[in-house]
C-alpha cells in the first residue's frame, strides 16, 4: 500500500516520546504526528525557591576527600556529641551538629563504608530533619538495593521540597527497581520537565520505562484484544496494490466452481471487488479450506492469510500463505504477501528472499516490483524503489500506487520538480482516483504550498468522503497555515466519524488534544486508537503514547508553572 502516516507514527512514537510531555508543536510529512503543548497554568500561592544543586551539600560525595585535621576535628566532634540530649540543645546547635553528622556521612559514603553512612545521614535526619538528609541516605540504601527504603526515604525528602530533583529521581529509580513502573514514568517525567528536558541520563530513564510499559501493557492487552479487520481506508489500499483484487479481479471471478465450497469463495472474493470486506471475511472464515476443489484451494489459502495478516495475526496468515505456497508453489501473490508478513515481523532478509523467488518465476508481473519497491522504500533505499515503481508501471500503467509511490519517492529523494510532474502526469491518468489528491496534496503541504493543498484535500474528500485521511490532512493543514486548533480538532473529529476503525484518526485527535490541554480527552483518544490498531507493535506505540499523556498530566498537576515556562521552547 502507499505510504502512510502509519508507519511514520509508529516511528515518530519510537524515537520520539519526549514529545507527548514537552511542550511544543510541530508537524511531520505523512505522519500527520502534531507536536504536544501544555497549558500555562499558573502556580497558586508563593513558590518555594527552587533548590540549587551543590555537590558537596546535596548528595554522597563520590570520593570524599578531607584535609586531615579538619576531618578529625568534625568526626571528634559528632562522635563527642552523639548522645547529647537534643531536646536540650538549641536550634541552632542542631543544625550545625546535622550539618557535621551530614559531613561524615558523606565522607563514609565516599569511602564506601555505607553502613557507617547510614547512621551518619539518620543522626543528621534526628537532629534537624532536612530533604538532604533523607536524599543522601536513600542513595544508601540504592547502593545497598534497599529499594523500599529508598522510595520511603525519598517521599520524606519530597515532602519536604516537593520540587528536590535528585529525590524524586533517586525515588523513579526505586520504582523502576521495585517493577512500579507506572510511578517510577510519573517521577521521571516530573523530573523532565523540571529540567527543561536537558538532562540525557533521565530522558534516557524516561525512555526505558515508557517502553517497558508499552511491552508488558501490550502484551497484556492482546491477551483479551478482539481481533478484527482494520479500518476500510487500510484494506482497499492493501487490496488494490494487487491486481488479482483489483484491475485483474475479473479473471479470477470467471474461474469456474465445481462444488459449493467452491462458490462461497468465490461470493466472498465478489465482496471483496465490491468493498465489501467484512461479508467476504465472514464467508471465507466459516468455510472448511479442505473441500475447495484444487484450482480453487490455493486461491481459499491466500484469502484467509490475507484476512489474518489484516486482522493483525501475523502467525496465522503465515501458516495459510505457506500451504498456499506447498499448493502451488509458483503462486507469485502469495509469495509476495508471504514477504508482507516477514516485513511486519521484522525479517527483511527473508521477505527480499520471496520477492527473488518470485522474480525467477516471472519477471514481468508488475506486483511483484511495486511491492520490493515498498521493501526498498521503507527500508531507506529510495533510488531503489524508484527503480522498482517505475519497472511496476512499465509493465502495467494501471499500477496506482505505483504513480503514487513514485512521486512520493522522488520528492523525498530531493527531486521536487521531478516528483511534482510524475503527480501532475498520474493526476490525468486517474483523475478519479482521491488517492492521487491526498497524497499529492500532502506533498504540495509539507512545501507549505497552504492554498495548492487545500484544493488538492478537498478534491480528495469530495471523491472519497468516507475516507479519513484527507481530512487528517486537512486538519494538519489549517493548524500549520492558520494555527487554527479548533478547526484541525473538528477534521479529525470527522475523520473518526467516517471512519471509526481508523487508529490514525485517533491519534492524531489526541494530539490535537494535548496540545489544548485537554489532556483527559487525549487519554481516551489514545484509548480508542488502542481498541483499533492492528499489531502488538502498534498497540504498544498507543499505548506509550497514553501513558507519557497521563504523566504529563500528574506534572501538569503539580508544577503547572514549570509546564508554562516549557512553552517557549
Amino acid at each position: 500500500m502507499a505510504d502512510s502516516s502509519k508507519g511514520a507514527l509508529g516511528k515518530w512514537v519510537g524515537d520520539h516520546w519526549k514529545t507527548i510531555a514537552a511542550v511544543s508543536a510541530g508537524v511531520l510529512l505523512t505522519a500527520t504526528v502534531i507536536y504536544v503543548s501544555g497549558n500555562s497554568g499558573s502556580a497558586q500561592g508563593k513558590k518555594k525557591p527552587r533548590r540549587k544543586d551543590k555537590p558537596a551539600a546535596d548528595k554522597p560525595a563520590a570520593s570524599a576527600k578531607v584535609a586531615p585535621k579538619a576531618n578529625e576535628k568534625k568526626e571528634t566532634a559528632a562522635e563527642n556529641r552523639r548522645e547529647v540530649d537534643i531536646n536540650s540543645l538549641t536550634k541552632e546547635e542542631r543544625l550545625q551538629l546535622a550539618k557535621e553528622a551530614k559531613t561524615l556521612g558523606n565522607k563514609f559514603y565516599g569511602e564506601s563504608k555505607i553502613e557507617e553512612a547510614i547512621k551518619m545521614y539518620t543522626r543528621a535526619i534526628e537532629l534537624f530533619p532536612d530533604a538532604v538528609y533523607y536524599s543522601n541516605r536513600a542513595a544508601c540504601y540504592a547502593s545497598k538495593g534497599l529499594n523500599d527504603k529508598v522510595v520511603e526515604d525519598c517521599n520524606q525528602a519530597l515532602a519536604l521540597d516537593p520540587r528536590y530533583i535528585k529525590a524524586m529521581s533517586r525515588r523513579g529509580q526505586g520504582y523502576e527497581n521495585l517493577g512500579k513502573l507506572d510511578e517510577a514514568l510519573i517521577d521521571f517525567t516530573v523530573v523532565c520537565v523540571l529540567e527543561e528536558f536537558k538532562n540525557e541520563k533521565t530522558i534516557t530513564s524516561t525512555d526505558r520505562v515508557l517502553r517497558e510499559i508499552g511491552t508488558i501493557k501490550a502484551a497484556e492487552a492482546m491477551k483479551s484484544k478482539q481481533n478484527v479487520l482494520p479500518s476500510n481506508t487500510f484494506i482497499t489500499a492493501y487490496m488494490d496494490s494487487f491486481r488479482r483484487t483489483s484491475t485483474r479481479a475479473s479473471t479470477l471471478l470467471d474461474l469456474p466452481t465445481l462444488n459449493e465450497t467452491d462458490a462461497k469463495l468465490k461470493t466472498a472474493y465478489q465482496y471483496i471487488v465490491q468493498r465489501k470486506y467484512q461479508e467476504a471475511h465472514d464467508i471465507c472464515m466459516a468455510l472448511n479450506l479442505e473441500d475447495l476443489s484444487e484450482g480453487w484451494k490455493v486461491l481459499g489459502y491466500n484469502l484467509s492469510g490475507t484476512l489474518h495478516f489484516l486482522r493483525g495475526e501475523t502467525m496465522v496468515a503465515l501458516d495459510d500463505f505457506n500451504k498456499a505456497a506447498e499448493l502451488d508453489p509458483k503462486d507469485i501473490n502469495t509469495l509476495i504477501k508471504r514477504a508482507s508478513v516477514y516485513m511486519e515481523k521484522g525479517e527483511i532478509e527473508k521477505a527480499v528472499q520471496q520477492f527473488d523467488e518470485a522474480k525467477q518465476i516471472d519477471s514481468s508481473d508488475p506486483d511483484l516490483f511495486y511491492h520490493r519497491g515498498q521493501v526498498r522504500f521503507l527500508t531507506g533505499d529510495l533510488q531503489g524503489a524508484i527503480d522498482d515503481y517505475q519497472k511496476s508501471i512499465s509493465l502495467d500503467p494501471e499500477m496506482l500506487y505505483a504513480n503514487i509511490q513514485l512521486g512520493v519517492s522522488q520528492y523525498k529523494l530531493g527531486d521536487v520538480g521531478i516528483s511534482e510532474a510524475t503527480f501532475i502526469k498520474a493526476t490525468r491518468k486517474f483523475k478519479d482516483a482521491p488517492e492521487i489528491y491526498n497524497y499529492h496534496g500532502e506533498i504540495l503541504l509539507d512545501q507549505q504550498k497552504f492554498d495548492e493543498a487545500l484544493v488538492k484535500f478537498d478534491k480528495a474528500i469530495e471523491l472519497d468522503p468516507k475516507s479519513p485521511l484527507p481530512y487528517i490532512n486537512k486538519a494538519i493543514l489549517h493548524l500549520q497555515w492558520k494555527q487554527d486548533v479548533s478547526t484541525a480538532e473538528e477534521l479529525c473529529i470527522k475523520a473518526t466519524k467516517v471512519d471509526p476503525l481508523c487508529d490514525i484518526a485517533y491519534a492524531q485527535l489526541a494530539q490535537l488534544q494535548l496540545q489544548q490541554n485537554k489532556i483527559d480527552d487525549a487519554i481516551k483518544s489514545w484509548d480508542e486508537a488502542i481498541k483499533v490498531t492492528r499489531t502488538e507493535m502498534e498497540v504498544t506505540n498507543a499505548i506509550q503514547c497514553r501513558e507519557a499523556a497521563k504523566a504529563q498530566l500528574v506534572a501538569q498537576q503539580k508544577f503547572p508553572e514549570s509546564l508554562a515556562k516549557l512553552k517557549q521552547f
